[in-house]
Formats: structure tokens, C-alpha cells, sequence
């Protein structure tokens, strides 16, 4: 969805488009369209120097989840998990995304949201009770499509977050699939969500870069 008016009639990179509201049941994306800098602060020290896209090749944007004048406060995977990192607002573009995501350990279920209104309730599993699936809020980075035979299935929603415990502990996180269809519903995963390919062929239709995704108890 485009931005308000108010906001198109000056370059979509300044602080007044910075300022706009997302409507409600809607997230708003930064897409980064020059390197910048990465910074623990508005103003603070460089965490990490960035380009327009990821190290997988997908344009690089952010979930924005908070505006301090010039500066967007986003999630990024060269933060920790839960912790905000900001960029200079005159390197992205912004967007209104209508979709949400939203993982429940306890149930194993994944919910997704379109405007705020329920679309699909998917079984999946998440991390076994050695390495759990990370609570808190991320973002989809990245939708891999992977090659024939991968470990990972099909296809993959790369998100913003870590996993902090186990094996794979300081692995990026995703939602993916399996080489073989297995069980769903489990707590047996290395801390990523798994779904079936059919599901995962759908959300990578459907879901757009910077999606929110929350990690629920």
C-alpha cells in the first residue's frame, strides 16, 4: 500500500515520510536503496556497513518499528534478538505491509494476518526443548528457494533473529521445510519453524520482505 499523500509529495526518503502511521493491521518496511550505516543509536556507533542487498541477493528490507526524527528504528539481523538498530532515513524507501505472522510454541501452530483478520492457521514444528525457537519479534529478511534435495525442503522465510541455544546456537532463524515430508506439530527442530512445502509455497506468494513474525510462548 502506498504511503499517505502528505508523505509522497516529498522524497520517500526523508524524515516526513519517516513520521507516517501505518494503518492499522499494517506494518511498515524500510527498503534500503544506497549503503548505509547500521548503528546502535540514532547518531551512534556503526554495527555494520550495508548495501541494497542481502548476503542470499534479495533486496535488502527492514521491519521498522520505531522513528526518531530522521533515523528508523529497524530489525536487523546485525543486531541481537529483541534489540533495535537504526538507519539514516534518506537510505530507504518506505512501505505499508498488510501482512502478519505469528508462531505459538505452546500449540505449534503458525497464524498469518492479512489487514488484522485471520487468513491461515498452519501446523508447524519448532524447537525441541534443547535449542527452542526464540520468543520475541523479527522479520522476514529474505524468501530462498532452495536447490533439489536441500535439508531445508523447497523453500525458506530467512528472519531477522538468531537462535540462542544448542547445536546451532547464533544461526540465523527461518521458517523452511524438510527433505522428506515428516510429522508436523513437534518440538524437534534446532530452533527454526517447519512447515509443509505446500504452506511454504504459499507464504513465499503471498508474504512480502519485512513481514512481521512474533514468537509467542
Amino acid at each position: 500500500m502506498a504511503l499517505p499523500v502528505a508523505c509522497m509529495l516529498v522524497s520517500a526518503a526523508v524524515a516526513g515520510c519517516a513520521a507516517a502511521t501505518p494503518a492499522e493491521g499494517h506494518a511498515l518496511t524500510a527498503k534500503v536503496t544506497a549503503p548505509v550505516a547500521v548503528r546502535s543509536a540514532p547518531g551512534g556507533h556503526v554495527i555494520a556497513r550495508v548495501g541494497r542487498y542481502t548476503e542470499y541477493g534479495g533486496r535488502r528490507v527492514y521491519r521498522v518499528v520505531a522513528r526518531r526524527g530522521r533515523w528508523l528504528g529497524i530489525l536487523s539481523p546485525q543486531r541481537a534478538n529483541g534489540r533495535k538498530a537504526w538507519i539514516a532515513a534518506r537510505h530507504a524507501v518506505l512501505r505499508e505491509i498488510p501482512w502478519a505472522i505469528r508462531i505459538d510454541r505452546s500449540a505449534r501452530r503458525m497464524t498469518l494476518r492479512r489487514d488484522g483478520r485471520v487468513v491461515r492457521r498452519l501446523l508447524v514444528t519448532v524447537g525441541a526443548p534443547s535449542s527452542p525457537t526464540p520468543l520475541g519479534r523479527f522479520a522476514v529478511t529474505d524468501k530462498l528457494r532452495m536447490e533439489p534435495g536441500s535439508v531445508y525442503g523447497c523453500c525458506a522465510l530467512a528472519l531477522s533473529g538468531s537462535q540462542t541455544r544448542g547445536s546451532m546456537a547464533g544461526v540465523r532463524l527461518a521458517i523452511h521445510g524438510t527433505r522428506a515430508p515428516e510429522p508436523l506439530g513437534r518440538a524437534a527442530s534446532n530452533g527454526c519453524a517447519r512447515a509443509t512445502r505446500r504452506d511454504l509455497k504459499w507464504l513465499m506468494r503471498k508474504v512480502a520482505l519485512g513481514t512481521p513474525v512474533t514468537v509467542v510462548r
